[in-house]
């Protein structure tokens, strides 16, 4: 009876499959909500529309929206040191190379007395590069029955130095290096008019002849190097200088031709030059290399054209008289024998020096003491400045204190934390370490940090330490600042 009544419901099924499905059983039901009729007449609201304001949220300040950045640094441990010096040797140089002699116990000092004592090297070449042979060569000094082509100083244990330059059973110190370095850096004067020192530096420090394998030579590989030019003229590494209203000589530097550099091309514009110095001692050791100039760094209009093109005013970066009155004008006023020292603007120079951190200082001074004490103790390996990677929106406050700036040291030994509290009295919690806060001032205070833009007309954008404030070696340096996003790295 049962197989009679399915064959029954499968045959309805399939003679009403053009109507409907027998397997889809699920009714549609219609949902009635309630709803009321609002009497009136209808409207349209053609107020402007508002917006809520909360009185508890009112604040002027927008600082809070402006990007903020933190810089963190190492401060370095230089243990040794190769110091290549680049000497012009043109014709107008005698005066600044007696100058450099006289008052260059004040830069060897500054290694001495470095804390810790450092061991290094000190060599000098030249900026003329027309002889094939003998470019990029070290100069070699004869002192006390011994000669080298550079100057080796270690540090003793019980304080001071010995040199390779002291006689046999001499007493140690320094007096013999800087003997040989009087020898060393006056160079001459009958160098080439077209002083290339960027691609005098580039030879000697890629010459086999001057880097250590298995004996010591002065490039050691385990040493930082510091580069440091003395100029008093632009660097003419990719053409001879010449009076072009339109050339710049830079990036494309090619705006003459130039057979002794066998048409070399782009090779040598300044970007080329400071990846070279950066990754001298390898890719992520940028800070093991600084490049340095004592050269005219005022940037006057075109002023690093020489006088020798008889333009009716030379375009002269710096000047120096003892005799006269000092002036940039005046046809031929810089002229070796006019009695006025001149320098032009080193554009190039200065341009490397401030990419790879190094520091560019006037070569126009009378007193070359306070520079070369800089540069040597730049050279020791402690760092006074600290370059910021953005431009910070920089405004005077109380005191003279940069706002929107906030400074903090960690000593190498300084206990870890994870908030304020885990660390002394005063002291924050920054990555996981206890800093003490420094002060950044607007103007150059004793024993403290100050913000520079610029220096002496050369864009600088640092963070300057002074006195006993310089971070000790190894120590951790972070540096926050609010963000100018129109920041310009330009100087009056």
């Amino acid at each position: 009876m049962r197989l009679r009544l399915s064959i029954a419901i499968a045959l309805a099924c399939a003679s009403l499959a053009s109507l409907s499905s027998c397997d889809d059983r699920t009714r549609t039901r219609t949902i009635t909500e309630p709803y009321t009729v609002v009497p009136g007449t209808p409207s349209v609201d053609t107020k402007t529309p508002a917006v809520l304001f909360d009185d508890a949220g009112s604040t002027d300040n927008f600082a809070i929206n402006v990007p903020r950045q933190c810089d963190l640094f190492r401060q370095l441990s230089v243990r040794k040191v190769d110091i290549l010096w680049v000497i012009d040797s043109s014709g107008s140089m005698a005066p600044k190379q007696d100058r450099l002699a006289q008052q260059f116990n004040a830069f060897i000092n500054q290694l001495v007395i470095a804390n810790p004592p450092i061991d290094f090297h000190i060599a000098v070449i030249s900026t003329d590069t027309d002889d094939t042979v003998s470019r990029g060569e070290l100069r070699t000094w004869t002192l006390n029955g011994f000669t080298g082509n550079y100057i080796a100083c270690q540090p003793l244990p019980t304080g001071g130095v010995t040199c390779n330059t002291e006689a046999a059973g001499g007493d140690a110190g320094t007096a013999s290096a800087v003997a040989a370095f009087d020898q060393l850096g006056r160079v001459g004067t009958s160098g080439s008019a077209q002083e290339r020192g960027l691609y005098a530096a580039y030879l000697a420090l890629t010459n086999p002849v001057n880097i250590s394998a298995a004996t010591e030579k002065f490039v050691r590989p385990d040493a930082a190097l510091y580069v440091v030019f003395v100029t008093d003229e632009d660097d003419s590494s990719c053409a001879p200088l010449t009076r072009q209203p339109i050339c710049t000589a830079d990036p494309g530097c090619r705006c003459a031709n130039d057979n002794t550099l066998a048409a070399a091309g782009n090779w040598g514009s300044t970007a080329y030059f400071t990846r070279f110095f950066e990754t001298y001692k390898g890719f992520g050791n940028g800070d093991l290399v600084a490049v340095a100039a004592i050269a005219a760094t005022d940037d006057n209009p075109d002023a690093s054209v020489p006088s020798q093109f008889l333009d009716a005013v030379p375009h002269i970066g710096c000047c120096r008289s003892v005799s006269q009155p000092c002036t940039r004008t005046g046809q031929n006023a810089g002229l070796p024998d006019s009695g006025i020292e001149v320098a032009y603007y080193a554009g190039r120079y200065v341009s490397v020096a401030n990419a790879t951190g190094g520091v560019a200082v006037d070569i126009c001074q009378n007193d070359f003491s306070g520079a070369l004490s800089a540069l040597g103790y730049a050279a020791s390996g402690l760092r006074k400045d600290f370059r910021l990677t953005r431009g910070p929106d920089t405004r005077a406050g109380m005191g003279g204190l940069a706002q929107g700036f906030e400074a903090f040291v960690s000593p190498p030994n300084a206990p870890t934390c994870m908030v304020d509290g885990n660390c002394p009295m005063g002291e924050k919690c920054r990555s996981q370490r206890c800093a003490r806060t420094v002060d950044v001032n607007i103007a150059a205070t004793s024993n403290e940090a100050q913000y520079l833009k610029c220096e002496s007309n050369v864009p600088r954008n640092v963070v300057r330490f002074d006195g006993t404030a310089v971070p000790e070696s190894l120590a951790t340096v972070e540096i926050c600042y609010d963000v100018k996003p129109d920041f310009q790295s330009t100087c009056p």
